[in-house]
């Protein structure tokens, strides 16, 4: 089975953990599709993540050879991955194979944790959600679409952390969290939610 990444570099791996090299234009495309994975994504908007707002004259005939590129890459393995639309393609992740999905997945089930009480297992929910992240989400890619895409999947890591801090708080005060707290508030000094939270924890610790 494929794996897919977008929480940090757009990646591809196969099941013995090798990753095939894919080359920007193609890490573009392919972040595009895997932000909708499992729909069809109109061939436009393939190239607006690939060129932006000024996509060449030919840009559906060049999203069509990067999909055959990316197909001949990923060998085999892409059969039935990479799929053709009438309007545009569909890159198939089963579940459990695209970092994005699991983390969703696991920040909802934390999120009904808290919600119902069990803060350690939503603590370790948020723990174990983040850890899928490798960097910043679709790192290198630059067009307006695909930065508009980071920015909110940036936005929510951040979330997700404030709600591990928060679960945590329920916990005692975990060896780690002060540090963690801390290093966080003074990267984000303006999420003001997370500076009465440190503020508060210090109070309660000092």
């Amino acid at each position: 089975m494929l794996t897919f990444g977008v929480l940090g570099p757009v990646e591809v791996r196969a099941a013995d953990g090798r990753a095939t090299v894919v080359p920007a234009r193609q890490q573009a495309l392919l972040g595009a599709a895997l932000l909708q994975a499992n729909t069809e994504v109109p061939t436009a908007r393939l190239a607006a993540a690939i060129w932006g707002g000024r996509p060449p004259p030919a840009a559906a005939d060049l999203v069509r050879t990067y999909v055959a590129t990316l197909r001949r890459a990923l060998g085999p393995r892409a059969a039935g991955c990479i799929v053709a639309g009438p309007r545009g393609y569909l890159v198939r992740a089963e579940r459990g194979a695209l970092d994005l999905f699991e983390f969703e997945r696991l920040t909802a089930e934390a999120e009904r944790a808290a919600a119902g009480g069990d803060h350690e297992r939503a603590t370790r929910l948020l723990g174990d959600a983040l850890a899928r992240w490798r960097g910043p989400a679709l790192a290198g890619l630059d067009s307006p679409l695909l930065r508009a895409a980071a920015a909110r999947l940036e936005e929510q890591r951040l979330r997700a952390v404030e709600l591990r801090f928060e679960s945590a708080c329920h916990l005692g005060h975990p060896a780690w969290m002060v540090p963690e707290l801390t290093a966080f508030v003074a990267e984000h000094p303006r999420r003001d939610g997370t500076r009465a939270l440190l503020r508060r924890v210090l109070q309660e610790v000092s």
